[in-house]
């Protein structure tokens, strides 16, 4: 597994920490992974809308604490699963900052990926 993100080397190495990650993150400056899976921008209303405040309350509520960022703040994300062979078994590309897939969808597509023998 691993993270890709776009932000800062410090803001990634900050990130990997506060959450914890057991994985590596890799950094994309140049957006070459989010145009490779086809990750758009969101608009104004989906990145500050309801949703997205609503799942900050919940971030804050939990003493989450967040830092400005400088980056591209309508760069949506996505959860992608890729097996040993290369073939995409979840690829789910996020409508807000809020929006993830369901932990069971994720679960199902990392139980077929690692079925899935290595060439």
């Amino acid at each position: 597994m691993i993270a890709i993100g776009f932000a800062p080397a410090e803001r990634l190495r900050w990130l990997v920490e506060d959450v914890g990650l057991p994985f590596p993150m890799l950094r994309d400056p140049e957006y070459q992974a989010y145009r490779a899976f086809s990750l758009q921008q969101g608009s104004l209303r989906a990145v500050y809308g309801l949703r997205t405040a609503w799942a900050y309350v919940k971030l804050i509520a939990r003493k989450r604490r967040f830092t400005r960022t400088r980056t591209n703040r309508l760069q949506l994300g996505g959860d992608f699963v890729i097996d040993g062979q290369g073939i995409v078994r979840l690829a789910y590309r996020s409508r807000d900052p809020a929006d993830r897939p369901p932990v069971s969808l994720l679960m199902d597509a990392l139980r077929e990926a690692a079925d899935t023998p290595a060439p």
